[in-house]
């Protein structure tokens, strides 16, 4: 069996989910998991591009608040 790096796998799910976008929409089954695999990839599930996490931390308790996954291009959004 051939052994591949944390590096490879994740090149190879970007690739998976990036050929799998289109083909769900919001609210189809599937997307939810869709979603995942493409947030896991750093991928935007409707267009590909890289997406970044957004932490909003709270001042007074220096805990996160508030945890966002944002689109590099398009608008897309998910809220943890």
């Amino acid at each position: 069996m051939i052994s591949k790096t944390k590096e490879e796998m994740k090149k190879i799910m970007k690739k998976i989910a990036r050929q799998q976008v289109g083909s769900f929409i919001p609210g189809q089954n599937g997307w939810p998991e869709h979603v995942d695999n493409c947030i896991a990839a750093e991928i935007c599930p409707e267009c590909g591009s890289d997406i970044f996490t957004n932490e909003e931390l709270d001042g007074s308790r220096g805990r996160v608040k508030l945890t966002c996954s944002e689109c590099s291009t398009c608008d897309w959004k998910k809220f943890d």
